[in-house]
């Protein structure tokens, strides 16, 4: 069987799920790394991969797929992998797509929020901190992890399931995201700190092996802890 070519900066979210997902299943891939910080995203060579100029993207033989939730669920059914990484049972599939439908412009954009105008403004791009920003996230992030501790786990070991799937993937990778900046998703919340003790436990080494370019990059820079409640 031909390899997946996997083209990902792990200092990315989306592709640390990606790149856990890969692992775990024993999926074969070649990993082209995308160099984000040279915007080799926006060369002509990857433009005709993904013209969206974003990461991740895979290409399987000829054809390309290039959004993250739609990777995981092509590569779920090409590759068989175990059902409980996204079901197919009706039922049980639509209340992981509920939680994915909604993770973009709940979770993500909360987190990522955050993590963008409270680091990468300031850090990278040597712009000011936008506060207003950081305050709009911060309300954004409190109102999605209610949502995830008293619904989509209110019952569940994991994200709407008894079992690991993808959704808990996306989740994990945008918080320990903004772990790195001292926000504790679990703190006053129960069900969200037993879950990520959970998830980490069952993806094992590929945890720390996928999370080595953020929590590099985080070191390097001069971080302080972002007041969160």
């Amino acid at each position: 069987m031909s390899k997946i070519d996997f083209y990902s900066h792990l200092a990315s979210q989306p592709c640390r799920a990606v790149q856990i997902f890969l692992k775990m299943n024993n999926i074969p891939h070649e990993y082209h790394l995308i160099d984000l910080p040279k915007e080799e995203q926006t060369s002509e060579a990857y433009l005709k991969i993904n013209p969206f100029g974003k990461v991740p993207a895979i290409k399987d033989g000829d054809f390309c797929v290039i959004e993250s939730m739609a990777i995981l669920q092509y590569l779920a059914a090409k590759f068989s992998t175990p059902d409980h990484w996204y079901p197919k049972d009706a039922a049980a599939r639509a209340k992981i797509n509920e939680y994915l439908n909604w993770h973009h412009s709940n979770t993500r954009e909360g987190a990522t929020g955050v993590f963008f105008n409270a680091v990468i403004l300031p850090k990278i791009r040597h712009q000011p901190r936008n506060e207003e920003a950081i305050t709009t996230a911060k309300t954004k992030l409190s109102a999605a992890l209610d949502m995830i501790e008293n619904y989509f786990l209110e019952g569940h070991s994991f994200i709407s399931s008894n079992d690991i799937s993808i959704a808990d993937l996306f989740a994990l990778c945008e918080f320990s995201q903004i772990e790195r900046i001292g926000i504790d998703v679990g703190k006053k919340r129960p069900n969200i700190k037993a879950w990520r003790e959970r998830v980490i436990a069952k993806i094992g080494s590929h945890y720390d092996e996928v999370h080595e370019t953020i929590i590099s990059f985080t070191k390097r820079i001069d971080l302080s802890t972002e007041p969160f409640e």
